[in-house]
């Protein structure tokens, strides 16, 4: 069961704004199965939680208890089933004489940077860890994490509700049925609890991820969600500290929200080659565009477009990385080698768009580099994040982007004409989709916040259509489909670009 173990109402404690009443309302709400208010040095008696049951009008089957928060010489300490109300600066060592049953849990030990040590955090004195707390910062919170999984206590997570909006947001989860606060304690004294989360490691040969969404979902979507991106070479290490600096800035020009975000970056840690970045909530535009009509799809297509549009405007450079013609050059020499390497029946064909590309983008490099901006170099429906802040709520729609780490500096029509060819490309099996989002509708809402762009912008585009047709070519091949009706009809369309943009 789900109880939120940390709250605080303004009846009790000075500090809270949120009244009872609607605090045991707010946590039903959530879909918890109950409360245990612990206000500072203050026990709710048996007959005011009756009469809060009553007010606030729910049913029995929900669990109302009482603890209590005491500042003692340990910190703020949680404290289930002690009886009474405590006096502030009792000291841990008391707490535990004169209550020997009750539950003493640790709150928010992470706050404001604390680091506390592991014979703090495994002292007998104390039953439980609150490793995840809306006083802590996420960073915190995922120390509190780490710290639960290298030393194996009792960890416990509290909303440390002061207010309406963060009621019942981090619940911890009792694995048996709690009716009483002596039944809370002892659940808790035998470790038989846990946070409320889901954790997601995705390992890979130089970069471990770990998504960490903590608590409830409810109404409104109040969920910390993060990402952790522990590094596993100076190399790597190297290239995400740089695209997790850059995020920083775009986020700080203007991609905070509310419409047109980033995720934010919350913590850069050289030592352990670690990043922590916000979540991201929703579902991509690929998936999203595949699963409602007409109307919303067609203001999420358009706001990819606004999205790529305000970026460019933004006028950043990249903050290192190497020239953008050696690279745009090595990966050419890559394509061909691979469609040679496998006597591709394509090769004279690719081999031709193969240099096109090529010979165009160096009169690109020459002739165009004042028309610059920093490209996302990867913008794909799949990488475009169409969320809400308040669930099936159009009013709070905002569109986040992620995976920065091909950002290079290039005419912006590298992506729109990359991003054109990738959506052909993923919604080839939906011809329904192609036609409902025509891409002269991707381009008008792209020209409305573009920076100045040249005459030459539609052909550029058509060139950088081709440019990724060729890498995803490339992809097939490498996947065993280099002889598939999916390359051949990828050469074709790159084919008659060529000629048609030739012919102009």
């Amino acid at each position: 069961m789900l109880l939120e173990i940390h709250a605080h109402t303004n009846r009790h404690s000075k500090c809270s704004a949120i009244d009872p009443v609607t605090l045991v309302r707010k946590i039903v709400n959530k879909g918890l199965q109950g409360l245990i208010i612990t206000e500072h040095h203050y026990l709710w008696s048996e007959e005011e939680l009756s009469r809060l049951r009553e007010e606030a009008g729910v049913d029995q089957w929900f669990v109302l208890l009482a603890g209590q928060e005491v500042d003692t010489d340990f910190g703020h300490v949680l404290i289930y089933g002690a009886g009474e109300s405590i006096e502030s600066k009792t000291s841990l060592k008391t707490l535990r004489r004169h209550f020997p049953d009750a539950a003493l849990v640790w709150a928010h030990p992470f706050r404001k940077g604390s680091a506390p040590s592991k014979t703090e955090l495994s002292s007998p004195l104390l039953d439980g860890i609150e490793i995840f707390s809306l006083n802590h910062t996420p960073k915190e919170n995922w120390e509190g994490l780490k710290s639960w999984h290298e030393l194996k206590f009792t960890a416990l997570s509290g909303s440390d509700t002061h207010s309406e909006a963060n009621a019942g947001v981090l619940p911890t989860q009792f694995d048996h049925t709690v009716k009483t606060i002596a039944e809370a304690a002892g659940e808790i004294r035998g470790g038989r609890v846990r946070p409320f989360i889901k954790e997601i490691p995705k390992s890979g040969s130089e970069l471990t991820v770990t998504e960490i969404t903590m608590g409830t979902k409810g109404d409104d979507e109040l969920r910390q969600r993060i990402i952790i991106k522990a590094v596993n070479n100076e190399r790597k290490w190297d290239k995400t500290q740089h695209t997790a600096e850059l995020l920083r800035d775009i986020y700080d020009h203007g991609f905070g929200g509310p419409v047109f975000r980033v995720p934010k970056i919350l913590d850069i840690n050289e030592k352990d080659m670690t990043l922590i970045e916000e979540g991201q909530r929703g579902k991509n535009l690929y998936d999203s565009l595949l699963s409602v009509g007409r109307a919303p799809g067609m203001t999420y297509f358009e706001h990819a477009a606004r999205w790529i549009a305000k970026f460019h405007a933004l006028k950043l450079r990249p903050r290192t990385g190497e020239g953008v013609q050696a690279r745009e050059n090595k990966k050419f020499l890559s394509y061909a080698e691979n469609f040679r390497k496998t006597a591709n029946s394509r090769l004279e064909q690719a081999s031709g768009l193969i240099d096109y590309v090529t010979k165009t983008e160096e009169e690109i490099y020459r002739d165009k580099s004042g028309s610059f901006v920093l490209n996302h170099g990867d913008y794909h429906p799949k990488n475009i994040i169409i969320g809400h802040d308040r669930t099936n709520d159009p009013g709070t729609l905002y569109i986040s982007v992620i995976d920065f780490a091909s950002s290079f500096y290039f005419t912006p029509a590298f992506d729109v004409g990359y991003f054109l060819a990738q959506f052909a490309a993923q919604f080839s099996a939906f011809p329904e989709i192609l036609e409902r989002y025509d891409e002269k509708i991707f381009l008008d809402a792209y020209r409305d916040g573009a920076p100045p762009l040249t005459d030459e912008f539609l052909k550029d585009v058509d060139l950088f259509k081709i440019r990724a047709n060729l890498s995803i070519a490339n992809y097939l091949i490498r996947v065993g489909k280099g002889e598939s009706p999916e390359l051949y009809g990828l050469i074709t369309k790159s084919a008659a670009l060529k000629d048609s943009s030739l012919a102009r």
